[in-house]
């Protein structure tokens, strides 16, 4: 199957476009799996895959998280309740009771 290929760290730092170094970083850190067979780290490409996918949702999740404080900010303008404030506008979205 061709996610048991296992790759060096040469092949993987030739696709992500960074050096050698970058990868071993990323084996020593725990971002990326990776084991080591003498001196030589080896890397499973399943293991490359599960490492793009964490970092895309990873980041995913940090956009939404952007997002949401964005729309927190515009919504509280000067302060929280901002849109709620005034007699008038309480007026108009409210009818009076009657009892």
């Amino acid at each position: 199957m061709a996610d048991d290929e296992i790759l060096t760290v040469a092949q993987v730092a030739a696709q992500f476009h960074v050096t050698p170094q970058t990868v071993r970083s990323w084996i020593d850190s725990g971002k990326l799996k990776g084991g080591r067979v003498g001196k030589a780290y080896v890397i499973l490409r399943r293991d490359v895959y599960a490492m793009v996918e964490q970092a895309a949702s990873e980041r995913q999740h940090g956009e939404r998280a952007a997002w949401a404080d964005e729309r927190e900010s515009e919504l509280s303008g000067a302060g929280r309740g901002a849109l709620w404030t005034g007699a008038a506008t309480a007026t108009a979205l409210v009818p009076p009771r009657s009892h």
